[in-house]
């Protein structure tokens, strides 16, 4: 009797089962991904090791910000390069689908690579008018990275160019101390009265930052203010500018190589939940909103907006832009290739 009993508790637990999992309402607690829509580029920048770590709107015209710039150079000269407003719209219309023509901006560098030591490429860029800044990564003698923030002046015409102002670089200490490791994304921010740019670093661990900071970088004298920043699991490798509520958006991303992220705390998934693809593969690809109120920096309300992932490489997005009331224009370095998308505030 015993033994009935058990195999018809068993079977009702089966039966159970298989209807809750087989009902239409039933759901397994999975978030909706964000699919990237891919804008194709013409070369030189369809290449890999274009590697694309910054994206900025200067009026309408998109700045693409290659970490290298002299790479694609015959004449000894570094370039940056950029897009129409007008060029993207037209693709993503559907009036025009063949690869986007990036026209190149020639940049002068002056001596600036003497002034930072081992210079290690560009990571960031922000623009405001005609004043441009830029983040760049660099090494020290003793092979410790660090970061510098400089500004510049850009000028359309038959060739675009920028004049970088060397004289007014600024140092920025490492927060982390990791290799390969420093401030990738700025923004264009006022701080009370003071108007300048925000540097974030691009790890905020608590394990190795118990109080992260971002610095704000003042225009008119250099000075820099600290700002309290969320201690964020992963990179935070680019941002977008305030909005008239002060708040942006930057890319927060996980490379599966990354043995130290693999054991980061990640509270936003466990109050958010987790999409398909980020179930199946080890890397993370989202975009989460912050919001700059009272000399701090906070996390807000918004869910973040993870990307759908399509295979177990992963994509190493490190420069964002917004794209008016649609949604972000992305890009990524050489991994696992040049991409520029399109990502959509909802499908």
């Amino acid at each position: 009797m015993l033994n009935r009993a058990l195999k018809r508790a068993a079977l009702s637990l089966c039966l159970t089962s298989s209807i809750l999992t087989s009902s239409p309402g039933w759901t397994d607690n999975s978030v909706t991904e964000t699919s990237v829509k891919v804008i194709p580029l013409a070369p030189p920048l369809d290449q890999a090791d274009a590697e694309i770590s910054g994206l900025a709107w200067c009026g309408d015209k998109l700045i693409l910000l290659p970490q290298y710039p002299e790479r694609f150079s015959d004449d000894g000269n570094s370039y940056f390069y950029y897009l129409k407003r007008q060029q993207i719209e037209r693709f993503l219309d559907g009036e025009d689908q063949s690869p986007l023509l990036a026209k190149p901006v020639q940049v002068n560098e002056k001596d600036l690579r003497k002034a930072v030591s081992i210079f290690d490429g560009f990571e960031g860029i922000t623009c405001k008018g005609s004043q441009v800044w830029l983040s760049i990564e660099a090494l020290n003698f003793l092979g410790s990275y660090q970061s510098f923030v400089v500004p510049a002046t850009i000028s359309f015409g038959q060739s675009a160019k920028i004049d970088i102002d060397q004289e007014k670089l600024v140092f920025l200490s490492s927060q982390s101390e990791m290799r390969n490791i420093g401030d990738e994304a700025i923004l264009n921010s006022h701080l009370g009265s003071v108007d300048g740019v925000i540097a974030l670093h691009e790890v905020n661990d608590k394990r190795v930052v118990k109080s992260p900071k971002a610095r704000h970088i003042s225009s008119a004298d250099n000075s820099i203010t600290e700002i309290e920043f969320p201690n964020l699991p992963f990179r935070i490798t680019d941002a977008s500018t305030l909005d008239e509520d002060n708040r942006f958006w930057v890319i927060n991303y996980k490379y599966s190589g990354d043995k130290f992220s693999r054991k980061a705390e990640d509270l936003l998934t466990e109050q958010h939940g987790e999409g398909q693809s980020h179930k199946k593969f080890f890397n993370v690809e989202r975009l989460i909103e912050l919001e700059l109120n009272d000399n701090k920096i906070t996390l807000t309300d918004s869910k973040p907006i993870p990307l759908k992932m399509l295979d177990v490489e992963g994509r190493n997005w490190e420069g964002l832009v917004r794209f008016g009331n649609q949604g972000f224009l992305i890009a990524t370095d050489k991994h696992p290739a040049t991409i520029l998308g399109f990502v959509p505030f909802s499908e």
